[in-house]
């Protein structure tokens, strides 16, 4: 009887003890960061980040009150005006509400330190900050902003030679994987695998990871293959979550080759390490590969008995979460208050820094008004000197414009008279040519006339007496003949009456050249 009372008590004495001593534990821990906060040394980076490392010890005891100590830094640092380390302190508060599924938070804080980090230009913790982004995305199954922080992060760590991209590459694998891409899941997993130096943590993964993806993609063999690689890993560095992993994934490659007791095999393995770390959610696939299991071998007693242990942890589970629900909307709860002292505060310097903006607006656009007038003023007095003197060059061009009017004006008289006397000479020298044409016309016949005289008139008389003299030269007593004589007379008449009308001609002729 004292034997089953011993069995009894003992566990719930050694659960107080372990109890107790993580309380005391825990104690210590909130009493060294508690003096932290009032010594107020906190000048230097690494005194923040030697705080933040306690935080994160008690976590794992309060998350609440690990969470609380962070931000009563962080207030600390704000009053202050104390900059040191303030990125790691929003990182860190992301990190602690991403563990509470606190998301939205989370991304909040992430990316004011992700800020921080990139003015500093802190290419490490950007490159960490950024994948951090891009796992909280994949907790709220937003895929492709996940993808699109974990390639940043990549891209970033090419710049870094010291600083590994395994980690960066297994998660693009999974969320690939996740999203059922297989063939950029292989291409990032591959990367890692052709790799010389990468830590076995990661490399298990990175098998886990291939297996699942050639599971997924018919290629059995080649998932058992990785599997087991991951499995021998998991063990040699005694990660038990890990060993559950790949013998739950084994266990379904089996199940699709029909190797059924090899598969419940390997399920009874994961159950019991599942059960023993209390791995709510790798027991629910474990209960559901062995529903699936057992549909197929048609075992209806074994399939109740596992959709009952189903049912139970859904339900385990469901209360599991539905804690951390209330814990969540507590933290966001507390988060809220502090974020309405903060807004507060904030409204008052928001509204003394509008104030201080608004005056500030105003001298500026006093300033910039009164440099306007100044230019406008010298721009308007330069344009009015330069109409001034444009207006007396056009007064000058103008009166140059009306004395050349008047000389153009005289000289078009004077070419209008000169115009009306070459129009008369014109019109007298055609009145004289035709006067001169008729002359000429006149003379000719005249000159015609004098010929016909000179030729047949005159002739004929002169030939006639020249005739009558040779008939007078030829007598032979010398007399003259009366005949002859009268003939000769006549002759001569004739001879003067023709020399007459040429003397008549001849007046005429002078009278035409007249």
């Amino acid at each position: 009887m004292n034997r089953q009372w011993f069995k009894i008590i003992s566990p719930l004495l050694l659960c107080l003890v372990i109890h107790s001593a993580f309380s005391a534990a825990s104690d210590s821990l909130q009493r060294l960061l508690n003096n932290r906060l009032l010594e107020n040394e906190f000048s230097e980076e690494q005194s923040v980040l030697d705080y933040l490392d306690l935080t994160s010890k008690l976590y794992s005891d309060s998350p609440a009150e690990a969470l609380y100590y962070v931000s009563a830094l962080e207030q600390e640092l704000d009053a202050n005006n104390n900059k040191s380390g303030k990125a790691y302190i929003l990182s860190k508060k992301a990190t602690f509400y991403w563990l509470q599924g606190v998301y939205d938070a989370s991304l909040k804080a992430y990316f004011e330190a992700l800020k921080i980090f990139e003015e500093d230009n802190n290419k490490i913790e950007i490159v960490k900050t950024l994948n951090n982004i891009g796992e909280t995305y994949k907790k709220q199954e937003d895929y492709a902003q996940s993808a699109k922080f974990i390639k940043l992060a990549l891209e970033k760590l090419d710049e870094l030679e010291e600083f590994s991209p395994e980690l960066i590459l297994v998660n693009l694998g999974q969320l690939f994987m996740l999203k059922e891409n297989f063939d950029s899941a292989n291409y990032y997993l591959n990367q890692i695998l052709n790799k010389d130096s990468v830590s076995t943590r990661s490399k298990g993964f990175t098998f886990l990871y291939k297996g699942i993806v050639n599971r997924k993609t018919g290629q059995n063999d080649s998932a058992q293959f990785y599997l087991r690689e991951s499995l021998n890993l998991w063990e040699e560095i005694k990660y038990d979550r890990g060993i559950v992993e790949s013998n739950i994934e084994i266990a379904r490659v089996y199940i699709k080759q029909n190797i059924y007791s090899n598969a419940n095999q390997h399920l009874k393995l994961a159950e019991a390490l599942a059960l023993k770390i209390n791995a709510l959610d790798l027991l629910l696939k474990i209960y559901q590969s062995k529903i699936d299991l057992y549909r197929i071998r048609g075992s209806k007693d074994s399939l109740v008995y596992n959709f009952d242990q189903y049912l139970k942890v859904k339900d385990s589970i469901f209360n599991s979460e539905s804690r951390a629900e209330i814990n969540k909307l507590s933290i966001q709860y507390d988060l809220a208050q502090k974020e309405k002292e903060r807004y507060k505060l904030a409204l008052d310097q928001s509204q003394l820094a509008n104030k201080i903006e608004n005056r500030t607006q105003f001298l500026i656009l006093l300033a910039v008004a009164l440099i306007i007038s100044v230019v406008l003023i010298i721009y308007l007095r330069s344009k009015s000197i330069q109409l001034k003197t444009a207006h007396f060059k056009l007064k000058q061009q103008k009166e140059e414009i009306e004395q050349n009017q008047q000389k153009i004006s005289s000289k078009s008289l004077e070419l209008a008279k000169l115009n009306k006397d070459l129009h008369n000479l014109n019109n007298n020298l055609e009145q004289r040519v035709m006067e001169r044409t008729q002359k000429l016309n006149e003379r000719n016949k005249q000159i015609a006339e004098f010929t016909y005289y000179n030729s047949h008139k005159l002739r004929a008389p002169v030939a006639n007496v020249l005739g009558l003299i040779n008939v007078m030269e030829l007598t032979k007593d010398g007399k003259i003949d009366p005949i002859v004589l009268n003939h000769l007379k006549t002759s001569a008449m004739e001879l003067d009456k023709v020399i007459y009308n040429l003397k008549n001609l001849l007046d005429l002729d002078e009278e035409i050249e007249g």
